[in-house]
């Protein structure tokens, strides 16, 4: 366990077989489980086994939390309520390929996040990278039809993913802001300020829309999400974002678009479309020139 804790590239492995899993069920379930009781749920039933993790650490962190609500509460906000029910969300219209491919442009927010919020200098060649990744990010929304762009239509299921990639991308920009508690005390605090969030929109989702059918469907789903995409999954991105840093981390959108996809098409028999790989490749371009650093004239 001690090699994977402390090793960058297995935690990033791991992490994103976690995730794509997550993806996949999302979009093979979205029929049967409604987008705020799936986030709901998981991370209610992640709670207890978080507090075996964090059980014996909770005495020797307790004094680090004055002061430090505010930002939990933002970070919970960001990854535990805004970028799970957005995505489930999207993927109520669109693929989950869509999903995988549209994360992809993460770490060029997370860049020209940090250059907002930290003024971190982003060079001339990091800002034409993010134009490209936002350029393959349109092409995939608008399906790489300019029919579809100058009449404005889009799925937006894309939408929906494109605003939870941004709620990931500020949430990994803000972690350094995190107070300095075990990494499983700050897992379980997100997500119980997380539920708080998501209790009252569940009994409205529940009460307007659909309630949360408990079939065999539902409950093995809630176990894989709880223990592999909710503890497992967070405990290995927040451990790697702690001693690699934001940007490093934002390299895991390398590696989900690929094992991602190849799980739609196997499991859930989506297609690969021309305009996936056209959006796919300017994105990577956009990531390939975003990632260089040592360029003289800075924006």
């Amino acid at each position: 366990m001690k090699i994977i804790w402390n090793h960058t590239y297995l935690l990033m492995i791991l992490t994103v077989f976690a995730w794509s899993g997550n993806g996949i069920i999302a979009r093979g379930l979205n029929d049967i489980i409604p987008p705020i009781g799936m986030a709901f749920w998981r991370f209610a039933f992640a709670i207890p086994l978080l507090l075996l993790i964090a059980y014996p650490h909770i005495r020797g962190d307790i004094g680090k939390l004055r002061g430090n609500w505010t930002v939990l509460a933002i970070l919970a906000n960001l990854s535990i309520v805004g970028y799970t029910v957005l995505v489930y969300q999207g993927l109520l219209s669109t693929t989950a390929i869509n999903l995988f491919l549209i994360n992809t442009v993460r770490p060029l927010i997370i860049v020209f996040l940090s250059f907002l919020l930290f003024r971190k200098a982003i060079t001339v060649v990091q800002g034409l990278g993010f134009f490209l990744a936002s350029l393959g990010t349109l092409v995939i929304i608008f399906r790489g039809d300019t029919a579809n762009l100058s009449g404005l239509k889009f799925n937006s299921g894309d939408l929906w993913i494109l605003g939870a990639t941004v709620c990931w991308a500020l949430y990994t920009v803000l972690l350094n802001k995190r107070p300095k508690i075990h990494s499983a005390n700050f897992l379980i605090l997100i997500v119980c300020l997380g539920v708080l969030t998501l209790f009252p929109m569940y009994v409205w989702e529940t009460i307007y829309v659909r309630p949360t059918p408990f079939v065999i469907e539902t409950i093995w789903a809630i176990i894989y999400l709880t223990i592999v995409s909710s503890v497992i999954a967070y405990l290995f991105y927040n451990r790697m974002v702690e001693i690699a840093g934001a940007n490093k981390a934002g390299l895991i959108s390398y590696l989900t678009p690929i094992v991602g996809s190849t799980l739609a098409i196997l499991i859930l028999g989506e297609k690969f479309e021309f305009f996936h790989a056209l959006g796919f490749a300017m994105i990577l371009s956009g990531i390939y020139f975003g990632s260089k650093s040592r360029v003289k004239s800075q924006l």
